[in-house]
């Protein structure tokens, strides 16, 4: 792990306490996978819309995978890129390099050369995984092509039996490796994981994951939403990103059948709602909007989900109670996680639909939170200012880049979340927007959130976005980016109406409207508020 010298560890205080307190042990995720695998080798743990896969398979596959990845010459800490959706090979491969002691990276499948090359120079990758060429994206040819820019990358891994010229076969070395115990396994205090933030640029933020924080997370968060081995999990949110793979480890802790869906489309992510069968979904306030206002939820059979945790950006309350009241036996509530502190909070699944669809909820065991105000004051109860954390999950600090590390954290050591936020006498977080989206209009700070959300719930709308846009005389003015249903109209005058109707007063109001085809989103369809307003130029 010589390369991973650097980046950023917890003091000994801390990780004694973490170990004391019991929030850490000698668990690694691989234990998860093998553990079900002895005991039930038939349990189902992983499903798509074409076969089942056994945890007895699964556990069989990923050990011959990390076999085939050692006879490559790959070691203990070396970094393996991956780029590829929601199928049974990317959890194979997830666990293989963990099996291995390997590093994962994920990079998401919207990204391409130019945001792939700082992300695997950062980490100086020494393999990447990827899909075998699409219609809209020749993968195999783009990582080729990143061996010439990425020095310390020697090897091409691509799904499916063929490969082409340069590259190796995933399912070959899957299928030809040996299975047999690996002699030298990873540790807890190893690295599992390297998750980039949102965002690429010449200085990534990355935060490098040990196997103690990933299975602490699984550990403490499945008992928040009473997560057992009966239930079966639909993900929507990818594995490329933090929250679509903390949901992975859940299913691994469980035993808990992963409900796969590769790529989110509305009517692939509604077929799976209803003829997959989940108990337990996690989804982003957009894709539950977006089938929603196409009618994808209307009139059909949803009785087999318990609960839908909304996640990933925040969640209008009207998407929640919209979806909820679809849910003939389920609920829905929502959790807060980012890259930097993992799943922390979580709605009480018990509490009273105001709660559920207005709050992340309550911080989970051994985290803390607290409300600061920009002079760094700690507020009280009901006190808008920004989210900071503590606890055994925040992470330690982004590699190799201390000028992000210095804006991170406070004096005293809690992470700065960046979002605005309150917190009730119960304990329940309410995100209120984020701090660097608050528009200054002549000396006026403007949320946008409740904007948004308000405009959201417009019939012709799907989704709502508010940003600045440079004023000589005010410093800064609104505008409202809107997608809307199909064959719907949403004019300036129908949009100062609504807010109006609403209560807004005309100091809020947004004083342009641009109707686009779609937004720019993250992976877990957060929207980039960043290409917006560089449209506005």
């Amino acid at each position: 792990m010589t390369q991973f010298a650097s980046a950023p560890r917890h003091s000994a205080e801390k990780i004694k306490y973490f170990t004391d307190a019991g929030y850490w042990n000698d668990d690694i995720l691989p234990d998860y996978v093998r553990g079900w695998a002895e005991r039930e080798p038939d349990r189902v743990a992983l499903r798509t819309p074409d076969r089942d896969i056994t945890f007895g398979e699964y556990y069989g596959a990923s050990l011959r995978l990390a076999n085939s990845l050692l006879g490559l010459g790959l070691k203990k800490g070396d970094v393996v890129g991956i780029q590829m959706p929601n199928v049974p090979d990317y959890l194979i491969a997830y666990m293989g390099v963990s099996m291995m002691g390997g590093v994962l990276a994920t990079m998401h499948m919207p990204y391409r050369g130019g945001e792939m090359e700082p992300l695997l120079n950062h980490g100086k990758a020494k393999a990447v995984i990827c899909t075998a060429s699409l219609p809209n994206h020749d993968a195999p040819a783009t990582m080729l092509d990143l061996k010439e820019k990425v020095s310390t990358l020697e090897h091409v891994l691509v799904a499916g039996e063929e490969a082409p010229a340069g590259t190796l076969s995933l399912a070959r070395m899957i299928a030809d490796g040996a299975e047999k115990a690996i002699a030298d396994p990873p540790s807890v205090e190893d690295f599992c994981a390297l998750c980039f933030t949102s965002g690429t640029s010449a200085a990534p933020k990355g935060v490098m994951r040990s196997y103690q924080t990933f299975a602490s997370n699984a550990r403490t968060f499945a008992p928040e939403i009473d997560l057992t081995s009966d239930d079966v999990v639909m993900v929507a949110p990818p594995f490329t990103h933090v929250f679509g793979l903390l949901c992975a480890n859940l299913c691994l802790y469980t035993g808990a059948v992963n409900l796969l869906i590769p790529l989110f489309t509305p009517d692939g992510y509604a077929e799976r709602l209803i003829n997959g069968r989940p108990s337990v979904v996690f989804s982003a306030p957009a894709h539950v909007a977006a089938s929603i206002k196409a009618g994808l939820l209307d009139d059909v059979d949803l009785s087999s989900i318990r609960d839908v945790i909304i996640a990933g950006s925040v969640c209008p309350p009207d998407v929640a109670a919209a979806l909820e009241g679809r849910l003939p036996n389920g609920r829905a509530g929502q959790l807060f996680g980012m890259t930097e502190v993992l799943l922390v909070m979580q709605t009480p699944l018990d509490a009273v639909p105001d709660v559920r669809h207005t709050s992340t909820g309550r911080c989970t065991k051994g985290i803390e939170a607290r409300i600061t105000s920009g002079e760094g004051g700690v507020l009280g109860v009901g006190e808008e200012g920004e989210l900071e954390m503590a606890g055994y999950t925040i992470m330690e600090g982004y590699l190799d880049n201390e000028e992000a590390n210095a804006r991170a954290f406070t004096e005293d050591g809690w992470f700065k979340t960046g979002d605005l936020a309150t917190i009730d006498a119960d304990g329940n977080v309410v995100i209120t927007g984020r701090v660097k989206d608050l528009i200054n209009r002549g000396g006026i700070k403007i949320n946008p959130t409740d904007i948004e959300n308000t405009i959201m719930a417009h019939d012709a709308v799907v989704q709502a976005a508010v940003v600045p846009m440079a004023d000589d005389i005010l410093g800064e003015k609104a505008c409202l980016f809107v997608t809307l249903k199909e064959g719907a109209s949403f004019s300036f005058d129908e949009m100062t109406a609504h807010l109006l109707d609403n209560g807004f007063a005309k100091m809020k109001w947004p004083e342009r409207l641009e109707i686009i085809d779609d937004m720019p989103v993250t992976p877990t369809r957060k929207i980039i508020k960043g290409e917006l307003i560089a449209r506005l130029n």
